[in-house]
C-alpha cells in the first residue's frame, strides 16, 4: 500500500498536537512548512501524490536550490526542512522509509553556526533555543530617552508595548496582542489570564510603571475589548488557525518599528519584543533577594530547569552574592598558617 507524504506527515504532527508534545504555534508552523513544501512538490512535479518511499535527500536538494531561489537564506531553509526531516526520521522507525534515504538526512542541512537543526522543530521557535539579547543599564536608559523625545505616536506605541513587556515580568508579545480589560485589575494591581503559548494560567504583580501605561491606554481605549486595540473587536481567540495569524502579522509590523530605533540608536543586535523579555528577566535575576524559583513563574517558563538553561551566564553575579552573604560561615573560618608569619599569600586573581 503506498503511503502519501504529506498525508502521513499531517496525521504525525496531529498526533502530537493532540498528545500535548508541542504547542499550537509549532503545530502550526510545522504545517505551513509543510503545506510550502507540498506546494512545491505540485508546481514542479505536476502532481499531487508524493509516496513516502519517493522522498529522498534528491528531492529534498531541489527543494533547497528553489528555496535559494526565491531569495531564502540559508538558516530559513534549514527551518524549511526541519519538518520533512523529523517526518523522514518517524517514518525510518517504523520501516517506511529506506536505510539509504535515514542515513543522508543529517547532512541535507547547510552547515549553520549557531544553531543545529538536529533537533525537533518545536523546539526552535522556544525561549530556550532563542539566542539571549538583553539591554544593559545604557542602553535601556538611551532607549528610554528616546521613547520620551519622539514625537512619532506609531513609534510611542511600539514602545509602549515594548516597556509594558518589560514592566509586566516580560510578558510575552502573544499575551499582550491578546490581552483584554477584563485580564486587567488595576484596583489590585495584577494582570490575570490563560498564556497563548503554554494555555496555562498566569497572573503577574503589575508594577507603578506598567500601570502608568495601562491607565494611558485605559483613557484612549477604555471601551475597547483589547487593552492595546490590536485585535478587532469581535476577533474569535478560539480559532487557533487565525489567532496564530494574527499574532505574526502584529509581530512582524513591531519588529519593523522596533528593527528601526534598534538600528538609530546602534544597538549591536536587532531590537525585538523579546529583549524586553531577556532584559526583564537578566535584571530580575540579578536584583537582590529575587528568588530563581519565583522570576521563573513570573516568565511562564515550565521549569525552573528552563529559566536556569536559558540564563545561566548571567545568574554568576547573583550566585557570587549569595555565597558571599549567605554561605560563608565565617564562623568555621580557619586561618592559614601564612597569615600568623607575615601575612597570606596572594592568588592569581589579586
Amino acid at each position: 500500500m503506498k503511503i502519501d507524504f504529506y498525508s502521513y506527515a499531517r496525521a504525525l504532527y496531529n498526533r502530537r498536537y493532540q498528545a500535548q508534545e508541542i504547542s499550537f504555534h509549532t503545530w502550526y508552523g510545522n504545517v505551513s512548512m509543510l503545506d510550502a513544501f507540498r506546494h512545491f512538490y505540485r508546481t514542479s512535479r505536476l502532481r499531487e501524490d508524493l509516496p513516502l518511499r519517493e522522498m529522498d535527500e534528491n528531492l529534498i536538494e531541489q527543494y533547497k536550490l528553489y528555496c535559494i531561489r526565491k531569495g531564502n537564506k540559508t538558516s530559513t531553509v534549514n527551518r524549511k526542512l526541519v519538518p520533512l526531516i523529523f517526518t523522514l526520521k518517524a517514518a525510518g522507525k517504523e520501516g517506511l522509509v529506506s536505510a539509504k534515504t535515514l542515513s543522508h538526512l543529517e547532512q541535507t542541512y547547510y552547515p549553520a553556526r549557531s544553531r543545529r537543526y538536529g533537533l525537533e522543530a518545536g523546539r526552535l521557535t522556544s525561549d530556550e533555543q532563542q539566542e539571549t539579547h538583553h539591554l544593559n543599564d545604557r542602553q535601556l536608559m538611551a532607549l528610554l530617552r528616546y521613547y520620551k523625545e519622539t514625537p512619532k505616536e506609531s513609534v510611542q506605541n511600539a514602545l509602549d508595548l515594548f516597556f509594558f513587556s518589560f514592566h509586566a515580568c516580560g510578558l510575552r508579545i502573544s499575551d499582550i496582542i491578546t490581552l483584554e480589560w477584563r485580564h486587567v485589575c488595576r484596583e489590585q494591581s495584577l494582570l490575570s489570564k490563560v498564556s497563548v503559548k503554554s494555555k496555562s494560567p498566569i497572573t503577574i504583580p503589575l508594577s507603578d510603571q506598567a500601570l502608568d501605561i495601562l491607565n494611558r491606554w485605559h483613557a484612549r481605549l477604555s471601551s475597547s475589548r483589547f487593552v492595546f486595540g490590536l485585535l478587532a473587536e469581535d476577533f474569535d481567540l478560539t480559532d487557533d488557525a487565525a489567532l496564530a495569524r494574527a499574532i505574526d502579522n502584529k509581530n512582524r509590523a513591531l519588529r519593523g518599528v522596533l528593527g528601526r530605533i534598534g538600528r538609530q540608536l546602534d544597538f549591536p543586535f536587532p531590537l525585538t519584543m523579546h529583549v524586553a523579555r531577556h532584559t526583564f528577566a537578566v535584571k530580575a535575576l540579578n536584583a537582590a533577594q529575587v528568588n530563581v524559583h519565583l522570576i521563573s513563574r513570573l516568565l511562564g517558563h515550565s521549569s525552573v530547569l528552563v529559566t536556569e538553561k536559558v540564563y545561566a551566564r548571567f545568574l554568576l553575579p547573583t550566585l557570587s552574592h549569595e555565597v558571599r552573604e549567605k554561605l560563608s560561615f565565617p564562623e568555621l573560618e580557619i586561618a592559614h598558617l601564612g597569615d600568623k608569619k607575615g601575612g597570606r599569600k596572594k592568588n592569581n586573581c589579586e
